[in-house]
């Protein structure tokens, strides 16, 4: 009955003799959601506030309002389960136009076994199962209009079916409770529409099963039931011709069939609704008119050739989704199911499944309105419910959800939480007939596989199968590992399939909750919670923007080897590329002596870009910005950049792509400038290099630098650059915690030699050493920029190897960097930055891990320290002033810069994502190392996870300043 509400109006119309409410009216006994709840009274038997009388908002989950006990299923609490039980109460009054009216008391969900009274009389039988909306009809138990009535709602968190229990609170995601989704009254004439499931198909066949209610005390001798329906645009138009039903009979359901010429199709890319009115005829007059907004589209299942939405094949972009907010638990509003359907458009999502239960009516309708895929899923994590209860709750979900377009599949249960005797349950309902999915496995066998986390190799095995393949599970993140980490080789694997269709990774967000009992502190449950691509407020973590950069619809590829044409790829499935806009920019990146980051726009145009069909690709000549729009006045363009907006004006990619000078630009700077040439005195323990006021020291037994010092203040860069290196480390087992990480393998460089010589007006320090090391040649300018040439050997598999530097972490309090940015990389996740001059300030975030967090306080990210890809340079602000490193990068060895080693969870927690970083405060590296998944090393992650090998000898060049730049 609760379906009659999506598009209810506050409307009555007098109809003689028969009923006078046309419409379906609404009054809600709750807010809508977490930010407008209403105040009932509780009691609550355990928890901080038990066994007094108190008031509590509704809806809401009543740990989060200082009640009752939290939990985690997974984790069973000390002492066994405690049955919290909940006792809510309020008064209402009903207006004097539902005298003759059906009144219907409708719960969108509570958690976990409900019984209701109102007035002191059942309402109906004991509802069990916390995710499903249910109704009573009240009629009989209300008192004459105006007059108050009392409604009790007794809740028990605890089912009283084990099987219950086991399904819905002993998975693994936080357990809650109460009336945590709306409470609201419907008043409908006695005789009505109960109930309505439209299959509306892409080639316009529209049919629609209306069910008739009749709640007359005694049906008036002939009387005959018509049923119409008309199909609106959502402007008010009507489409098409009415169709019409004589002689239906109540009790039964009105099967009514019609035609559209023509629809326009529904697609998550095309997101195409249409309204369904429906009126109810009692000889001859309307007696109940009910609108259900649908759209037209068919979903084909091909094995051996792919996943299809009206024709055209679809990958799934998808992410597993909790209806999750820290401060509220499972309850939520609309803004925060429109914010997360945008947030995954953000992403480049089209798919959402509704792990491990069915969302909230608004976050449907959003994906409906907005496009986007869903997975919709009855409650099973590795265990299932009974027959007896399941078939009722399959009702429950498939009936409140049916008319949505944008669900594609369900969910029957998940990872061996099936229950085999509910599979053809859900055809009953659903006259689309939409496949029913068993999450984890191949199921309706032949047809699709959706296993969970497989390996590379696994993933290739399956593709290669005609079985349509898309895991409903994938690259489980962990802190920072997962989600992003390894999608550049799964992604690319699933799109040269001959029958994958993309996949789902777990999961979307964070679940640390706020904990009310614990001060208000954020509880992640160990690492059991902090799996998401963004925090639990939505903070975007790296794999963000990888994940975002990899399922881009649009890829552009520049011009290369004397050619003016750029590749341009459509990966849309419906939409043409000439529907996106492009923003041409010439920029000018900011420079180590600027105070400001980022660059400047020296010009830029607009391009609507060409006609380019859906999984089109081709060559655009003439395009981008003219040669001679490189900017205006004295300053010269360092890069093009492309920024790409789809048809709503979201971006959905930003390509950088620098001029050759650009990278070499710091270095220019350091070459250039005059001053007091330098000069070199010598103690048995060290060279002391000076150039004016800057001096610097090297180790006369190591090679090494050992202190450098401006205008008496000391800088603490030291005992480098050394050689640091790492050899593989064991690959783990799967689902068993990583070893901690080896420590450096790489062997002592013992020095040979050190001279000094003039060289011009620049001092050069040369060293030769016997092993890895083989030279490093210090050149100070008298302009007191330090070089460093240095050369060094490597062979064989390591996870990483470069050179390094000792500098007290302690002593940092921020960096900018020119680099692709913002975020930290590894080698199995360098997709998703942008060259551009970033600041960040100083933080010692753990990615996913709430524990250093204070009461109030979210995620500070990005994450400061890590692996950072295509540094040219970076300022590191520090207590002892500025340090400048200008980094020479080559195309085909680039360096990766170093800062830290990020702080993470204990080694017990870390699953397989641990990463080995050098002993080192900055390094400059030839390689870095991967990083797993919460289930899976990065070994068995696809190629960019394996171990780096090296291949001989290595150069660089890097120079040094220490203090502040001056200006140009």
């Amino acid at each position: 009955m609760g379906s009659l509400a999506r598009f209810a109006l506050m409307l009555t119309l007098c109809v003689p003799s028969v009923a006078h409410a046309v419409e379906t009216e609404v009054q809600y006994l709750s807010g809508l959601g977490k930010d407008d709840p209403v105040k009932w009274q509780f009691l609550c038997d355990h928890g901080p506030h038990a066994n007094h009388w108190s008031t509590i908002g509704v809806p809401s989950n009543w740990e989060l309002q200082g009640f009752g006990i939290y939990t985690y299923g997974r984790v069973t609490p000390v002492g066994g389960w405690t049955k919290v039980h909940g006792v809510y109460k309020r008064t209402f009054t009903t207006p004097a136009t539902w005298r003759d009216e059906a009144v219907i008391l409708n719960f969108e969900g509570v958690m976990t076994d409900t019984r209701v009274t109102v007035n002191g009389q059942s309402a109906g039988p004991l509802h069990q199962g916390g995710y499903y909306a249910f109704h009573y009809d009240i009629t009989s138990l209300l008192k004459p209009a105006g007059q108050p009535n009392e409604i009790q709602v007794d809740v028990d968190d605890e089912s009283s079916d084990a099987s219950v229990n086991r399904a819905e609170r002993r998975g693994d995601f936080w357990n809650y409770a109460g009336i945590f989704r709306p409470v609201y009254l419907e008043a409908v004439p006695k005789t009505f529409i109960e109930h309505l499931a439209v299959n509306a198909t892409a080639a316009g066949v529209l049919e629609v099963d209306a069910r008739l209610a009749d709640r007359r005390a005694a049906e008036p001798s002939g009387a005959t039931a018509t049923v119409e329906a008309q199909v609106f645009d959502l402007g008010g138009k009507p489409v098409g011709e009415p169709v019409t039903l004589s002689n239906a009979a109540f009790g039964s359901v009105a099967h009514l069939a019609g035609t559209i010429s023509n629809p326009r199709l529904w697609t998550a890319e095309t997101p195409n609704l249409y309204r369904l009115d429906v009126r109810l005829k009692v000889n001859g007059a309307v007696v109940h008119t009910v609108h259900q907004k649908f759209g037209f589209r068919t979903i084909e299942v091909r094995p051996g050739n792919g996943l299809f939405v009206n024709g055209n094949r679809i990958f799934l972009k998808g992410v597993d989704r909790h209806s999750f907010w820290p401060d509220s638990g499972r309850t939520l509003s609309e803004k925060i199911s429109r914010d997360d359907i945008n947030l995954i458009k953000e992403l480049n999502g089209n798919a959402v499944r509704s792990s491990h239960y069915s969302p909230d009516r608004h976050f449907l309708n959003a994906c409906d309105e907005l496009g986007l895929y869903v997975l919709d899923e009855l409650t099973g994590w590795q265990a299932k419910y009974d027959t007896g209860v399941g078939r009722k709750l399959v009702k429950e979900l498939v009936e409140h959800d049916v008319n949505h377009p944008s669900i594609l599949f369900w969910d029957n249960g998940n990872e061996g939480g099936f229950n085999f005797d509910l599979d053809a349950d859900y055809a009953k309902y659903d006259p689309q007939a939409r496949l029913v999915l068993h999450p984890w496995s191949e199921f309706p066998v032949g047809i699709a596989d959706t296993k969970h986390y497989p390996t590379y190799q696994g993933l290739q095995q399956k593709l290669a199968a005609d079985p349509v393949l898309f895991p409903t599970e994938m690259l489980h993140g962990l802190y920072d590992g997962g989600a992003g980490a390894g999608m550049q080789d799964y992604w690319d694997a699933i799109l040269k399939s001959k029958a994958g269709a993309g996949g789902f990774v777990w999961a979307l967000v964070d679940e640390d909750v706020k904990r009310v009992d614990k001060g208000g502190i954020l509880d992640s449950q160990g690492n059991y919670a902090p799996d998401g691509i963004v925090g639990p407020y939505r903070e975007h973590e790296a794999s963000f923007n990888t994940i975002k950069q990899l399922w881009s619809p649009i890829i552009v590829t520049p011009p290369a080897g004397g050619s003016h044409a750029y590749t341009v790829t459509n990966r849309y499935s419906f939409l043409d590329a000439g529907g996106c806009t492009y923003e041409w920019q010439a920029i000018a990146f900011r420079r180590p002596s600027d105070a400001q980051s980022g660059s400047m726009v020296l010009t830029s145009r607009i391009d609507h870009g060409r006609s380019l069909a859906p999984g089109a690709s081709a060559a655009w000549d003439g395009w981008g910005l003219p040669a001679s729009a490189s900017g205006r006045g004295k300053a010269k363009a360092d890069a093009t950049r492309l920024i790409i907006r789809d048809a709503t004006g979201r971006v959905i990619q930003t390509y950088v792509w620098p001029v050759e000078s650009a990278g070499s630009a710091p270095d220019t700077t350091a070459k250039s400038g005059s001053g007091a040439k330098p000069a070199v005195t010598e103690t048995p323990e060290a060279f002391t290099a000076k150039a004016g006021d800057v001096s610097m020291q090297i180790d006369k037994s190591t090679g090494l630098l050992v202190s450098a010092s401006r205008l008496g203040h000391t800088y603490s860069l030291k005992n480098g650059p050394r050689v640091v290196a790492m050899r593989p480390r064991p690959v783990p087992v799967r689902g068993q915690t990583t070893p901690p990480p080896q420590p450096s393998t790489a062997e002592p460089s013992k020095l040979v030699s050190l001279t000094h010589a003039m060289e011009g007006d620049d001092l050069v320090i040369s060293a030769a050493f016997d092993g890895p090391m083989r030279t490093l040649r210090y050149r100070l300018k008298p302009n007191g920029w330090l070089s460093l040439d240095y050369v060094y050997a490597m062979s064989g598999p390591h996870e990483y190897f470069g050179i390094g530097f000792d500098y007290p972490e302690a002593e940092v309090k921020g960096m900018r960097f020119f680099g692709q940015g913002p975020d930290p990389v590894y080698q199995n996740r360098l997709a998703g930055g942008t060259l551009d001059v970033w600041q960040r300030s100083y933080n010692n975030t753990m990615v996913g891990d709430p524990d250093d967090l204070k009461p109030g306080e979210h995620f500070d990210y990005p994450v400061f320290k890590g692996f950072y890809s295509g540094v040219r340079w970076v300022q590191f602000n520090t207590t002892e002033g500025e340090i400048t490193a200008a980094v020479e990068q080559q195309p085909d060895s680039p360096i990766y810069l170093q800062v830290f080693a990020p702080k993470t969870a204990s080694a017990k927690l870390l699953g397989q994502v641990a990463v080995p970083f050098p002993s080192t405060g900055l390094s400059f590296l030839n390689a870095i190392p991967a990083i797993g998944n919460k289930f899976g090393g990065p070994q068995t992650m696809g190629p960019m996870g394996q171990s780096a090998m090296a291949t001989g000898e290595y150069k660089g060049h890097i120079s040094l300043y220490f203090g502040q730049l001056p200006k140009r």
